[in-house]
């Protein structure tokens, strides 16, 4: 898992992260060839991210002809705090997958605490992100993750996962 810098301190222009991104690229990339796996790129949603966006990461990567040693994370978080409507479900490696349920988090406002087990009160429309994926042919693994501290907490987390799992599954059509 490859992921950009997160920091508000950090503010490149666009030109230099870019460059910052396909020099890491170019410098992982025979790495990950020589070991015969994949790095899987992480666009964060948030502001204040060096690698926003899922299409510039796509961009980057078959600037350096990397599709055999690439691919990205498709973060339903992720994809709607940046704001995202393209979806690339042939570059997509992995797909993590989190509900958001809090009423007064915005767009701006939503931060890790924020993401729980994905359920019907879901307002960043997991299951509709997913059946786009599948629809366009991805066909790879789903993980959850989750950061809220009442997900962490829970009394019975096994029971809430086959709930949330149950949930999704028949979202997809797949019960």
């Amino acid at each position: 898992m490859l992921c950009p810098v997160n920091d508000v301190n950090y503010a490149p222009s666009a030109a230099e992260r870019r460059e910052a991104l396909l020099k890491a690229l170019n410098g992982l990339k025979p790495m990950l060839t020589a070991a015969g796996i994949r790095g899987f790129v992480e666009p964060l949603g948030f502001a204040e991210c060096s690698l926003r966006h899922k299409e510039e990461a796509i961009e980057a990567i078959e600037a350096i002809s990397g599709a055999d040693a690439f691919r990205v994370v498709h973060d339903t978080f992720h994809h709607h705090v940046a704001g995202e409507t393209k979806l690339f479900p042939r570059m997509t490696g992995l797909v993590h997958i989190s509900g958001v349920v809090d009423a007064t988090a915005t767009v701006g406002t939503m931060r890790d605490p924020h993401r729980v087990l994905v359920g019907e009160d879901d307002r960043i429309a997991n299951v509709e992100q997913l059946r786009a994926l599948r629809a366009g042919g991805y066909e790879g693994p789903a993980s959850f993750e989750p950061f809220a501290a009442s997900v962490h907490a829970s009394p019975d987390l096994e029971a809430d996962l086959r709930e949330s799992i149950a949930f999704v599954k028949t979202g997809l059509g797949l019960h």
